[in-house]
């Protein structure tokens, strides 16, 4: 997909000065995982890197990009027969490639914007996948976008730094473009 779409201009009265949440610094190393694919498979893109972040976190260690996207484009994007990726393919995707591991819980969320800011803005901040909508005016139509940061412009409207799976890792949308979201949420080991 081309990125004409995401190239909205914000000017710069519009665009947050101060971001909370994870450092941009962190997903820039995702700028070149970038969705090829027609039609899109922007979910298995946004799965892929989110669990390749969780992972590496946890362990240091990087999974295989390849072989990362090829899995979970088969639970992701490619397990239903119909085009186009919802809310439950993306947990559905999650669920079964964490099924054996105990300390991370796919959540899902509704109205973003209440749970952005609580995630991003706790003790323990954590990415969260994103979905945009053309029936709320998005520039990015119906897609799925990584969100890392979030911050309010000097007229108090939301906005998310994200990864966008076209090329940007430090993509800016509005918050009330997008529809819904979900994210890992480590769990306490008892020992």
């Amino acid at each position: 997909m081309k990125d004409n779409h995401a190239s909205q201009i914000l000017d710069n009265k519009n665009v947050p000065e101060e971001w909370t949440g994870l450092p941009s610094s962190r997903f820039r190393k995702y700028r070149g995982w970038i969705n090829k694919e027609n039609p899109g498979v922007c979910g298995t893109y946004c799965s892929a890197v989110l669990l390749h972040d969780a992972v590496y976190q946890k362990s240091r260690k990087n999974l295989n990009k390849q072989i990362l996207l090829k899995g979970m484009q088969s639970v992701v994007d490619g397990f239903m027969p119909y085009k186009g990726t919802f809310i439950w393919d993306l947990a559905y995707g999650l669920k079964k490639m964490l099924k054996n591991i105990s300390f991370w819980k796919v959540r899902v969320g509704f109205i973003p914007e209440k749970i952005i800011p609580t995630i991003l803005g706790g003790k323990y901040p954590t990415p969260i996948i994103v979905g945009t909508t053309l029936f709320l005016n998005s520039a990015y139509k119906n897609h799925w976008l990584l969100v890392y940061a979030y911050g309010y412009n000097s007229k108090g409207k939301l906005y998310f730094k994200a990864y966008d799976n076209h090329g940007k890792f430090d993509a800016i949308v509005p918050a009330s473009q997008t529809i819904n979201c979900i994210w890992l949420e480590e769990q306490e080991q008892i020992s």
